[in-house]
């Protein structure tokens, strides 16, 4: 990453801890930008769960259609995951149970629905990610830091990738889609990204 920034004319700024950079992309989601976010090592699997990762509000009607039109290029129905924080599962979901890989769907309650609409799919439903600390500390903290601005404990989380391709896993193919989509915001480690 740091050969490609020298040799390049992108913008980026470096935070020194997390809490600068959680407290940064936090606010850049409650505006509704659409944030590539490559923390660690890859994920094993189909889903994205906080280390290779597209995320956005879950408070905006649009969202979903904006992802899919100006990142996946995928259809309209294709429904994003609620990234949610444990401690609050049982405040969105009916029969709430963890769900740490995304192998479970739920049925949002009723009254939270309005809340986050952009992660409820067409019938009450969202294919839930837990998140907990001891799990993911990072993608926990920038959550916490999002619930914190927002009062939502939740992310519209979704896999980098677009359509047809798989998930990135080099910092090259995280670059190459943040250049050829609609995506806002690139975070890989402590370096954030503009257009």
């Amino acid at each position: 990453l740091e050969k490609i920034l020298s040799f390049g004319s992108i913008k980026y700024r470096r935070h020194n801890n997390n809490s600068d950079l959680t407290n940064d992309i936090a606010d850049k989601l409650s505006v509704g930008l659409l944030v590539g976010w490559v923390q660690g090592r890859a994920e094993f699997g189909p889903r994205a769960l906080g280390n290779r990762s597209i995320l956005g509000d879950p408070r905006s009607v649009d969202m979903k259609e904006r992802l899919n039109k100006r990142v996946k290029f995928r259809e309209w129905f294709r429904p994003v995951a609620p990234a949610i924080l444990h401690e609050f599962g049982t405040e969105y979901f009916e029969n709430y149970q963890e769900s740490p890989y995304m192998e479970r769907t739920l049925y949002f309650r009723s009254e939270v629905r309005d809340k986050v609409p952009a992660v409820v799919h067409e019938d009450g439903t969202g294919r839930l990610q837990t998140v907990k600390k001891a799990w993911n500390p990072l993608f926990h903290q920038l959550l916490s830091t999002f619930h914190a601005k927002t009062d939502i404990p939740i992310l519209l989380n979704t896999s980098f990738n677009v359509m047809g391709r798989p998930i990135i896993n080099t910092v090259n193919d995280a670059i190459t889609v943040f250049f050829t989509t609609g995506l806002d915001v690139l975070v890989i480690g402590r370096y954030v990204l503009t257009k």
